[in-house]
């Protein structure tokens, strides 16, 4: 089974991820939900995507948005899967070390 494509960080008691569990569930896209409060892991988890524990946030791909706002949702779920640039070698030696051919080092 493959990982859902929206992973909820949420409270249970919290009114504002109810709404934003409800826009999830209207999407029909597949998601997990989260709650920081619950597991020490989990809230390391969330802070790596959002610089505070502030639930709701939703994951799209290594998006994160952060509260909820229905259009902001509705565009992130409208673009492709968010892929960090490849960086490419700059330097003499990052030059030999990925393609010796490129320096004419061997």
């Amino acid at each position: 089974m493959s990982a859902p494509r929206i992973v909820l960080y949420a409270k249970s008691t919290c009114p504002h991820c109810a709404v934003a569990r409800e826009a999830i569930r209207a999407s029909g896209e597949s998601w997990e939900e989260r709650d920081p409060a619950s597991d020490p892991e989990t809230l390391r988890e969330l802070l790596m995507y959002a610089a505070s524990a502030t639930v709701p946030t939703i994951l799209i791909g290594n998006r994160a948005l952060v509260g909820f706002d229905h259009d902001r949702f509705e565009q992130m779920l409208s673009q492709p899967p968010f892929e960090p640039p490849v960086r490419q070698p700059e330097t003499p030696e990052e030059l030999a070390e990925a393609d010796p051919d490129l320096t004419g080092q061997k």
